[in-house]
C-alpha cells in the first residue's frame, strides 16, 4: 500500500452475508413456521355451532374461551384492508345485548365477511343455509 492509500479515509465497500438458500437456512424457517402453527395458529379460532358463536384465544400456556349465544348477537362489524381483500381476510367484532363494546374480537380473521353472513343467517333463523354456506366457502 503507497503512502497515499494509507492516509485517504475508509470508505465502505459491502457487507456479505450467508445467502437465504442454504439448507440450514430453509430447515430452520421451516421448523419456525411448523411451531408458530402449532403453538398460536391452531389455538386462536372462532367456531360457530348453530346456537352458539366461540372465541378461543391462548398459546401453548394457556388460553381463554368466550362463547355468546347468537341469539344474543346484535351488531358484526367486519373492517377489511385493501391487503386484506386481495388475500381474504378481515378484522372482526361481534357485539351482544347488554355489552358496550366487542365481546369477540378477532385480528387478521380469514373469511371475515363468510362469518358474519353465517351469523346473520343463524340469527334469522337459515341454519340450514347458513351451514351449507360455511361448508362450500370452507
Amino acid at each position: 500500500m503507497s503512502d497515499e492509500q494509507m492516509h485517504q479515509p475508509e470508505e465502505f465497500v459491502g457487507v456479505w452475508r450467508r445467502s437465504v438458500w442454504t439448507w440450514g437456512f430453509l430447515w430452520r424457517t421451516v421448523i419456525t413456521l411448523t411451531l408458530y402453527v402449532w403453538l398460536l395458529w391452531r389455538r386462536n379460532q372462532i367456531t360457530v355451532t348453530t346456537r352458539r358463536i366461540s372465541q378461543r384465544r391462548g398459546n401453548i400456556l394457556g388460553g381463554s374461551e368466550t362463547s355468546l349465544s347468537i341469539e344474543n348477537v346484535t351488531d358484526v362489524t367486519v373492517n377489511v384492508s385493501a391487503l386484506g381483500a386481495v388475500f381474504g381476510y378481515g378484522d372482526i367484532e361481534v357485539q351482544s345485548a347488554g355489552s358496550s363494546s366487542a365481546e369477540i374480537a378477532f385480528k387478521g380473521l380469514g373469511r371475515a365477511r363468510k362469518l358474519r353472513d353465517v351469523v346473520f343467517d343463524l340469527k334469522d333463523g337459515v341454519a340450514d343455509g347458513a351451514a351449507q354456506k360455511a361448508k362450500n366457502e370452507g
